[in-house]
């Protein structure tokens, strides 16, 4: 679901730099940064791979500590 932008919010990326400007939430106080939806998706899936190579070297690791463990 894509929601338009705020004039305010739109005049915050225009004049942005080098850190993407944050928006809060006023009933939370939880803040959220906009970045670009390309920027984001190459985020997620750098995470993902990383989550993704971590569980390789647990289930690695469990596998050569059985193999020491054996008579």
């Amino acid at each position: 679901m894509a929601t338009p932008l705020t004039e305010e919010q739109q005049q915050a990326i225009d004049t942005a730099r080098d850190v993407p400007p944050q928006v809060v939430d006023p009933r939370t106080g939880t803040a959220y940064v906009l970045i670009r939806a390309e920027e984001y998706e190459t985020l997620r899936e750098t995470l993902m791979e990383g989550r993704r190579q971590k569980a390789i070297r647990a289930v690695a690791l469990r596998n050569a500590t059985g193999r020491i463990e054996e008579p």
